[in-house]
């Protein structure tokens, strides 16, 4: 019969620590437990890549873009802060902790 190790917890914790912590792709902060990912360019119009976002970035670009804006933004290469009410919210978001949560206001 083989021995149990009652100590293995040691090691998974180490490859936890290890791993760099992923940035929303929005507001730049570091995601906390609960992540969403998102298409820049949405899978309607042909997109594949997903980046990790707040669910409440997430919340953000769904309220203030449609999916066509998306990819007028992507072909352009602009960034989505230069919209006014997205600029406003990163400069609100970027001192709050990595798992908050409000409300937010229907845009469009």
């Amino acid at each position: 019969m083989a021995r149990k190790d009652r100590d293995a917890d040691w090691i998974t914790n180490d490859a936890v620590d290890d791993k760099p912590a992923e940035t929303c792709w929005l507001c730049g902060r570091p995601v906390g437990k609960t992540v969403d990912r998102f298409h820049p360019i949405p899978k309607s119009r042909g997109g594949r890549d997903t980046v990790p976002v707040h669910p409440i970035c997430r919340e953000t670009i769904d309220a203030n873009f449609t999916a066509s804006e998306l990819v007028r933004h992507a072909e352009a290469g602009k960034a989505l802060t230069d919209n006014e009410t997205v600029a406003r919210f990163v400069k609100w978001v970027a001192n709050k902790p990595a798992d908050f949560h409000s409300a937010t206001k229907a845009g469009r």
